[in-house]
């Protein structure tokens, strides 16, 4: 017996043996791919990023992150700023994966302050991988490294003019695909989740509904879906009125045909009715619509927590299997939440909730795991 119990010791020591020298030979790896930002060839630049995107992805490397931050930061603020357009995709990318990785606090607040204003200048890009990688980037940037309402704010009105130019009859800006737009509305919402309704501004936001029920009529499954979950969340999270200005009721309510009446006249409670209506008729008529494809990436359960949400105001509960643990949401801003930062970390997505101590925090998590000797990362995120 006790020859066994040494042979389980000796196994047992040579598999964190062999565990440890991998790591070691990894983080030496992304060591290298950390000089390799320096290269002068555009190309190198890009096999590093890469590289460095890999690995994020892979595992929750806080460690890594935190010992190299300024270098990573500012390596790929310069990419995003200098490269091309293929380099600022994933420049983007890695900026995104990095502020999941470092968690709330002071290096992910300048992450937030040094990348916003070259987002928004990315943002003027006519090609469509940029544009996507870096609306993802700067949903992501913000919902971690955003200090207060107002910073968020800051972030969703870049979102929000980018929407509304989407929207507009310019021909060239037209020419944007569904994707974008959908990815768009989507970051705005996964920002809105993070603000108390109070706290929003009474003048930023007015004619949003008109703009999401305009985009519930666009012949594009995911860009309706996206649309119906922007006025779902606006429900749920109340103070409607900020949202509602100078809709033309008449536009909305085919029972008030011919009526000139804008929002100003109904309650709140008369305009939510109205809205939801015509939302959840909308969603419907999409979902019959789109029958023979309901269950392709999930649109069968979304549709009916957005229907829900808008029918009766409540929402179902919803359990999500993480491995072998289960994480509740109780809410559709939990549920968005969830979704975009499934969407964003890929296969990612199980080890960082498993191990990021950002998202435990985030999404109220704890998996259950053997305690070690690193100190615990405390997040300084006060809202859900």
């Amino acid at each position: 017996c006790s020859h066994f119990n040494n042979y389980i010791v000796l196994v047992i020591g040579l598999s964190c043996s062999r565990i440890i020298a991998c790591n070691l030979g990894y983080n030496l790896g992304m060591d290298k791919f950390l000089d390799d930002l320096f290269a002068k060839r555009g190309s190198v630049r890009e096999g590093a990023l890469s590289s460095i995107i890999e690995g994020f992805t892979a595992n929750h490397r806080l460690q890594f992150a935190e010992k190299n931050f300024a270098t990573l930061l500012y390596r790929f603020l310069n990419s995003l700023k200098k490269g091309s357009s293929n380099e600022i995709v994933l420049a983007s990318r890695a900026l995104g994966l990095l502020s999941i990785t470092i968690g709330c606090g002071d290096n992910a607040r300048e992450l937030y302050n040094e990348s916003l204003p070259l987002i928004s200048q990315a943002l003027k890009s006519k090609t469509e991988s940029l544009l996507l990688s870096v609306i993802e980037c700067l949903a992501i940037a913000t919902f971690v490294g955003a200090n207060d309402s107002e910073q968020t704010e800051a972030s969703m009105k870049i979102i929000w003019h980018f929407i509304q130019a989407s929207s507009s009859e310019n021909v060239v800006v037209k020419k944007r695909s569904s994707s974008v737009m959908s990815a768009a509305i989507s970051a705005w919402s996964l920002l809105l989740t993070t603000v108390d309704g109070w706290n929003l501004s009474h003048t930023y936001w007015q004619g949003a509904i008109s703009c999401f029920l305009n985009q519930l009529e666009v012949d594009d499954r995911s860009v309706s879906l996206a649309a119906g979950e922007a006025i779902a969340l606006i429900c749920e999270v109340g103070c409607l009125d900020k949202f509602t200005s100078n809709i033309k009721i008449d536009e909305i309510n085919s029972n008030d045909k011919g009526k000139n009446t804008t929002d100003q006249d109904f309650s709140v409670q008369e305009l939510r009715e109205i809205i939801s209506n015509h939302a959840t008729k909308l969603l419907q008529q999409t979902s019959l619509q789109s029958a023979a494809t309901k269950a392709v990436n999930g649109w069968s359960n979304f549709s009916h927590n957005i229907l829900k949400v808008l029918e009766d105001g409540c929402f179902d509960e919803n359990v999500l299997k993480i491995g072998k643990h289960s994480l509740q949401l109780n809410s559709l801003s939990q549920l968005l939440q969830v979704d975009f930062i499934k969407r964003y970390l890929g296969r990612g997505f199980v080890p960082h909730m498993l191990e990021n101590e950002f998202l435990h925090d985030v999404f109220n998590f704890t998996p259950n795991k053997q305690m070690s000797g690193d100190k615990l990362y405390i997040s300084e995120r006060e809202e859900v």
